[in-house]
């Protein structure tokens, strides 16, 4: 793209704070009151508001950039896909796009921001990152949206529906330091006519599918974004292999659960939590039953899961993630105000299989998912780099209210998840192995060490799967957030509404 004429760079700066608040709205912001949730037309102005983060992050490249324009606008395309999927993309967008907004949060790195621009375009601002880094995030960011939001929900096509493109800051901006809509089109164009020649054209709109496993080798829009800099002859380019996130790997004493059966009955049914704020009982946790053979006992909660299975791993996780949804739906409609957990797998959240999972919870209103909806995410392995553990939690974080995480009675890591950034966590009394199964008195004893420590860390503790009277009262009187079990109340089929459940009504009963 030929480089256009620009003023001096403090012309720009002063020019900025005119037209840089009429950017589209940083993603994951909020929805400017009186838009329509899913009718996402193209913007053919720059009129939308912006968030104030991204106007100084452009601003702060303005002044950085001293004139020179050498630092480059990162964009990410969902063009193709809108495209390819026609009249489908008014009933899927705001799915398509909060599944984007994981990604781009997953990968973004701290220090960096990124904006939403129209229906289907992101401008992302690497302020803290390395030029080569910042395009390898940027490819990678498209890649995982092609590889697994495309990929696993829609076939009949041979081009990536995300692309990566870039754009110099001088090329962004017109001459009254507006970001050019033509110019940021111009670039997507420009890495949609390098894929074209790439690969076959596609066949038509595509259609829902089944999964489809990721594309091997180097893929298209990687490809593109070397080829455009090897052009343009930028200095900064370089190629870089593209990492996968880690798998999730065995869950301790797990390890005697069979794969899934194809026909398997699953279940889910919702377990009424007391809760130490307000004293009631204000939580139902979703526990999936799964039932492999007629008769058979059925495997419940994290016992359903296999070890290290990555074919039974998110299948049960799709089925809670959409069983809970419809369940949340009918907790809302009986007015229930009642925080809702559901427990999902390291083994799919650790990895892009997420979105799959994931994507159920886009059918929740907002306010319902920020007020009321807890991820549990368990079977951590016990070698989980904190770094990774921090990725999937940000990733995670705008679909809920928080996130907890599941830890061993024994060694339960809570440094690394005070450092992912969550406030709680949670023992699953079910999941204890045979070394750690002993009397009430001594299992009261070493949660009171574990909330002890979690309290020091700043964490807040949950007891799952109580079964005895004694260790009911014991963990309402002790001080844990969150308590549930057959010792307290019976499965419910869906989710009920709050219910008073003071202290003192445990401190009378026997022990």
């Amino acid at each position: 793209m030929a480089k256009k004429g620009k003023s001096s760079g403090s012309g720009l700066m002063t020019a900025l704070t005119r037209p840089l608040a009429a950017l589209g709205r940083l993603v994951g912001g909020g929805r400017p009151a009186g838009e329509e949730p899913v009718a996402l037309p193209r913007e053919t102005s720059s009129s939308s508001l912006v968030d104030d983060s991204f106007t100084m992050a452009l601003e702060g490249l303005l002044a950085e950039d001293d004139g020179q324009y050498q630092t480059k606008l990162h964009l990410i395309s969902l063009v193709e896909f809108h495209e390819a999927v026609g009249d489908k993309w008014s009933r899927i967008a705001e799915k398509v796009m909060l599944i984007a907004e994981g990604v781009i949060n997953l990968h973004l790195g701290a220090g960096n921001v990124y904006g939403r621009k129209g229906s289907d375009l992101f401008v992302l601002v690497f302020r803290a990152t390395p030029p080569a880094e910042a395009r390898r995030r940027a490819v990678r960011i498209a890649q995982e949206l092609g590889t697994r939001l495309v990929g696993s929900q829609f076939t009949g096509h041979d081009r990536p529906l995300a692309l990566a493109a870039e754009i110099s800051l001088a090329d962004a901006l017109n001459d009254d330091g507006e970001l050019d809509l033509e110019a940021l089109a111009a670039a997507i164009t420009e890495t949609r006519a390098v894929i074209a020649g790439q690969t076959e054209p596609l066949r038509g709109p595509i259609a829902p599918g089944g999964d489809a496993a990721p594309r091997r080798g180097k893929e298209p829009q990687w490809a593109a974004m070397e080829a455009a800099a090897r052009d343009r002859g930028d200095p900064n380019w370089q190629s870089a292999a593209v990492e996968r996130a880690p798998a999730g790997g065995p869950a301790p004493g797990l390890d005697a659960t069979p794969p899934l059966p194809g026909d398997a009955a699953l279940s889910l049914v919702w377990r009424p939590t007391w809760m130490e704020e307000g004293e009631v009982i204000g939580a139902y946790r979703a526990q999936v039953l799964r039932v492999d053979q007629p008769g058979e006992p059925a495997y419940e909660g994290s016992r359903a899961y296999p070890a290290a299975d990555g074919e039974s791993i998110p299948r049960l996780d799709r089925f809670v993630a959409g069983a809970a949804v419809r369940g949340i739906k009918a907790a809302m409609a009986d007015g229930s105000t009642a925080r809702m957990v559901v427990p999902l797998h390291w083994g799919s959240l650790g990895t892009s299989a997420r979105l799959s999972v994931l994507g159920p919870f886009a059918d929740i209103p907002e306010v319902v998912r920020n007020q009321g909806l807890i991820i549990d995410l368990f079977g951590l392995p016990a070698n989980l780099a904190p770094i990774a553990l921090s990725e999937a939690v940000t990733a995670i974080r705008p679909l809920c209210r928080e996130i907890m995480i599941r830890v061993p009675l024994t060694h339960p890591a809570l440094d690394r998840a005070a450092l992912a950034g969550v406030s709680m966590v949670g023992v699953d009394l079910a999941e204890l192995p045979n070394a750690d199964k002993t009397d009430d008195d001594h299992l009261l004893a070493a949660l009171q060490q574990v909330r002890r420590e979690a309290a020091a860390a700043g964490l807040a503790v949950c007891v799952w799967g109580v079964r005895r009277r004694k260790v009911v009262v014991g963990t309402v009187l002790g001080g844990f957030a969150m308590m549930n079990g057959p010792g307290l109340m019976k499965d419910l089929p869906r989710p009920a509404k709050v219910l008073p459940a003071p202290r003192s009504r445990f401190a009378a009963g026997p022990s």
